[in-house]
């Protein structure tokens, strides 16, 4: 059961990883990478076959690019970030301080109980 609730607390960090690492691969400008070099009058079958697999998957490439666009825009990563800081970020500061200030209680309440009466009596009383 536990191992369960670990993987339920890494769902969102994972979730926000691949939207990280997605959208630093959409946003690469292919026009920007180096081109190819002419290739040389004896042309290998191992250079036949890559330009015949880059001939077929760079229209596919191109057409998902264009398909899933709407979604690395401002407005899907901004809905996801609100969302994800209303769900979870929100009060984090008041949960924080509640549970140092009941930390911080039970602590002294344990030392308390744990001192001899003669080094830790209430000196108020007399």
């Amino acid at each position: 059961m536990s191992l369960l609730g670990c993987r339920l607390q890494a769902l969102p960090l994972l979730c926000l990883s691949v939207l990280l690492l997605a959208s630093l691969v959409a946003s690469v400008n292919t026009e920007s990478l180096p081109l190819l070099p002419t290739p040389s009058p004896e042309i290998s079958r191992w250079s036949l076959v890559r330009a015949r697999v880059m001939e077929l998957v760079e229209p596919l490439v191109t057409r998902t690019r264009d398909r899933w666009q709407w979604f690395w825009g401002p407005g899907a990563v901004q809905g996801f970030v609100q969302t994800y800081y209303e769900d979870h970020l929100k009060d984090l500061g008041p949960r924080t301080q509640a549970w140092l200030q009941s930390s911080r209680d039970q602590l002294l309440n344990k030392t308390h109980s744990l001192c001899p009466q003669l080094l830790c009596r209430d000196w108020t009383q007399g």
